[in-house]
């Protein structure tokens, strides 16, 4: 390829800008020169992105939570409009954030810039008219769940998930206990409460009640808090030094603090998957506004809401959503597993059965192999 390429590339959330920074530096092992600029997080600019603006500002869950970053929304909305006019990139890559991406997508095709979807919105679980709207908007998508390719036709690609290339603890469990600062012997519950404000809100409260509980039944237990780079710690540790407990905040090495936790509290979504290629029993959570959930909860029809066990097609791990997530719900969750050893690696082996369905690794390698064919005018 002789002229030098644009690619405009949005992300409008942590785990977007965790694959979309994979994504770009393997597209510059096959294109050395190409020229990346959009919206995303710290793993894009540190991937070598020019960032137009932080995604931190448009990120939200839910229906209710949209109307807090309305004006933001709107701005960067605005300034992707004029990116798009002003340097008129060769390709507009979109991952997941449909309600934004969607919009920007087809403004790009209006411009005559081609688009590819990287990663699927959740169109198994509502708005399925959504598919035809992006196999009409898209010269490609490519899925990283098993299930999606075959919603698109021929438009959609499996290119294996992109976790499997970069979920792995760097340290062996011992060293890492030590470097972490944790006792050798004494349990280890690893607390993520989600990557955005709003989730945050919600959840976190729930679970340093949770953890008082489960200290009283084991006065040994140890708390991890891996911090999403979307979070911002000084908006976490007074609510956390308000309880006593002494949880250890993990701003690096996440997948170390996970990997030799005996049991981890999680938000649904990405960090499903991470904790479960990482082998780690957990609790799938998650909590919304009132509002948020009743409308959801109309329009959404899925059997489970953590991704792991909708790969496994199976229950494999508990869940607890809205009103079923108390203090002492959790406790008991949690409390069943470190008890039981035996039921503890009856989990990991299941959790790794339904991590063998998502691929090998090299995702983010064939999804490359992707982008260029279709600059090259062969996608």
């Amino acid at each position: 390829m002789s002229d030098q390429k644009s690619i405009m590339i949005i992300a409008g959330e942590a785990s977007g800008d965790l694959h979309a920074s994979s994504l770009v530096l393997e597209i510059r092992k096959l294109i050395p020169d190409a020229r990346f600029t959009g919206i995303g997080g710290s793993r894009m600019r540190d991937a070598g992105v020019d960032l137009i603006l932080n995604n931190r500002e448009i990120a939200v869950t839910g229906f209710s939570e949209v109307f807090s970053k309305v004006r933001n929304i709107l701005k960067a909305f605005r300034m992707v409009k004029e990116t798009m006019r002003m340097a008129r990139p060769d390709l507009l890559i979109l991952l997941d954030f449909p309600d934004f991406n969607l919009r920007a997508g087809k403004t790009a095709r209006r411009m005559g810039i081609p688009v590819i979807y990287y990663i699927s919105p959740q169109v198994w679980a509502w708005r399925r008219g959504r598919v035809r709207t992006i196999q009409k908007l898209v010269e490609k998508i490519m899925v990283i769940l098993p299930f999606e390719a075959p919603l698109y036709g021929d438009k959609g690609v499996f290119v294996g998930n992109p976790l499997l290339d970069v979920v792995r603890p760097s340290l062996p469990a011992g060293e890492a206990r030590e470097q972490f600062g944790l006792r050798k012997k004494s349990p280890v519950v690893a607390l993520l409460p989600g990557s955005r404000e709003n989730e945050i809100r919600q959840l976190l409260p729930i679970f340093l009640k949770a953890a008082h509980l489960i200290r009283e039944q084991v006065p040994d237990i140890q708390y991890l808090l891996p911090v999403a780079p979307t979070v911002s710690e000084e908006k976490i540790q007074p609510m956390i030094q308000e309880t006593g407990i002494l949880i250890r905040l993990v701003r690096d090495r996440v997948y170390d603090a996970i990997a030799l936790s005996d049991f981890a509290v999680v938000a649904s979504g990405t960090a499903t998957l991470e904790t479960a290629i990482l082998g780690v029993p957990m609790l799938i959570v998650y909590k919304m506004s009132r509002m948020s959930y009743l409308m959801a909860s109309r329009l959404v029809r899925v059997p489970h809401i953590g991704l792991i066990n909708m790969v496994a097609g199976e229950r494999i791990v508990p869940e607890l959503i809205q009103d079923q997530l108390t203090p002492d719900r959790i406790m008991k969750e949690v409390l069943h597993v470190l008890k039981d050893r035996v039921r503890s690696a009856e989990i990991s082996k299941k959790l790794k059965q339904a991590v063998s369905r998502l691929g090998g690794p090299g995702a983010s390698a064939r999804a490359a192999e992707v982008v260029v064919q279709c600059l090259e005018g062969k996608g």
